[in-house]
């Protein structure tokens, strides 16, 4: 039983619940900010009052987005400015071909929840279905 208290943990403390990750208050991100979700290859961004999840490896050449930017509605890669949409994941402009995983976020009681797995895994096997 201890064993399998100790697997329901994450890093810094965070609890799986129903497939989400707790990350932090609501409050804790500013507007057009990027944050890492611990435990999760994620990156939680705030465009807006719109929270958005994620991954946080460029497709095109691995670079960590994390350094990148917020730029309209996308998420801008540091190295050769590939852009990505927050809401699907989608390409919208070159030079990564595929898309980014997407995940759920959930905010309950002002506390963030993002999904353990991705929303769309069509976009990590080069976009097909």
């Amino acid at each position: 039983m201890r064993f399998l208290r100790r697997r329901a943990r994450l890093q810094g403390g965070l609890r799986r619940d129903a497939g989400f990750v707790r990350v932090c208050e609501y409050g804790e991100i500013a507007p057009g900010q990027i944050r890492r979700v611990a435990g999760l290859p994620v990156l939680l961004c705030r465009h807006g009052d719109r929270l958005y999840a994620v991954g946080w490896v460029c497709t095109h050449a691995s670079a960590r987005l994390m350094r990148g930017r917020l730029v309209e509605d996308c998420l801008e890669c540091p190295l050769h400015g590939a852009r990505f949409a927050l809401d699907g994941g989608e390409v919208r402009r070159g030079p990564a071909r595929r898309g980014l995983p997407v995940h759920d976020v959930e905010i309950r009681a002002g506390v963030v929840y993002v999904a353990r797995r991705p929303r769309r895994r069509g976009l990590l096997s080069g976009g097909r279905r």
